[in-house]
């Protein structure tokens, strides 16, 4: 083969020994797909977004179900984030974030019906057959059913624990 004719195959063989390497710019995974690229950043530098889901949508909190459980010990009142009041009018799924039990468990719910209102008022406390349990300092989404003797018919929620503030 003459150097001339094989100058040009060469600079081919280059050309696709080159493209086959990839870039840095666009990786891609072992099926020929893009692959997700990594920034590495100081460890000190803070979070500024929310877990998503793959798609890139916002992940909701998904809360834990919980019944009160009488007969904890040191009760206090705990404020409640939301209520979601059900097609029956009388029930109540109330939204509210603790810590994990032993250490944070609902006690009860307190209902009181007024004529403009509602008032819900949930207590916490911790389990007194575990008083040496280390508790860890981590919130839960938490929420409780609650079944009204009466409907709500239009009254306003609130939270009891407000006031007891």
């Amino acid at each position: 083969m003459s150097p001339t004719r094989a100058l040009p195959l060469v600079a081919l063989f280059l050309v696709a020994a080159l493209g086959a390497c990839g870039s840095p710019s666009d990786p891609i995974d072992a099926g020929g797909e893009p692959a997700a690229t990594t920034t590495t950043l100081d460890p000190e530098t803070p979070v500024s977004s929310t877990p998503g889901d793959d798609d890139g949508s916002q992940t909701k909190p998904h809360p834990r179900v919980v019944e009160p459980h009488p007969g904890q010990a040191d009760l206090y009142p705990l404020r409640w984030q939301k209520i979601d009041v059900g097609e029956d009018d009388r029930t109540l799924a109330v939204h509210f974030t603790s810590g994990v039990e032993p250490c944070y468990v609902l006690d009860h719910v307190d209902v009181a019906y007024r004529t403009n209102e509602v008032e819900i008022t949930l207590y916490e406390g911790h389990d007194p057959d575990d008083e040496d349990t280390a508790c860890i300092e981590i919130a839960e989404f938490k929420v409780t059913k609650v079944h009204l003797e009466e409907p709500l018919g239009g009254r306003k929620l609130v939270d009891g624990a407000k006031h007891r503030d």
